[in-house]
């Protein structure tokens, strides 16, 4: 057995795309079989899906194993599913700092859970997206999320709405944009 690299997947690419479809759950198989044999247009695919370094991507194949036996081919999946797929990030990895409190996290990741969307492309150890409030509750209140996300600049949004529901919203719309519009740009 060998790791799956550029020359197996050239052999075996069309027995190869269910393990790496397996190892990356968000890609569409239509997707990887218009990379036909062509293994760095595969990792490129893979980069652009899930928010992961060339290095990282290479990585992960090398988890897959190919090999023949008897003329057959053999594949074998290092890990379980589990292993293989790392948290990916989300509004749950938030860290609310300070002006909040503890007790309000629950209403807060519900107000912000549409940021999830578009925060699954990377794993949660890869990101870092902080909240605070400075002056709550006063004519001077500033809300600003703070959003550090694998290949895009610092993103950060602020809001003075005076009502800290509206703030959350304005805030957490704010980074939607600025995610787009930072992806938009990579791809661009």
């Amino acid at each position: 057995m060998r790791t799956l690299d550029a020359r197996a997947w050239q052999v075996h690419f069309t027995d190869l795309r269910t393990p790496v479809l397996s190892a990356f759950p968000r890609l569409h198989r239509q997707d990887v079989e218009a990379t036909g044999d062509d293994f760095d247009a595969l990792v490129h695919l893979i980069q652009r899906q899930s928010g992961l370094s060339a290095s990282e991507v290479h990585e992960r194949l090398r988890e897959i194993e190919v090999g023949t036996h008897d003329g057959d081919l053999e594949i074998r999946e290092a890990g379980s599913q589990a292993d293989a797929e790392p948290a990916r990030a989300s509004v749950e990895h938030l860290r609310i700092e300070f002006g909040f409190e503890e007790a309000e996290r629950p209403r807060i990741m519900e107000l912000l859970r549409k940021l999830d969307r578009h925060l699954q492309r990377w794993s949660a150890d890869a990101v870092d997206i902080q909240l605070h409030v400075k002056d709550r509750d006063s004519l001077a209140q500033k809300v600003t999320m703070e959003a550090r996300l694998p290949n895009l600049p610092r993103i950060v949004a602020t809001s003075r709405e005076q009502v800290l529901h509206d703030a959350l919203m304005d805030v957490r719309d704010d980074v939607l944009r600025q995610i787009k519009e930072q992806l938009d740009r990579r791809r661009g």
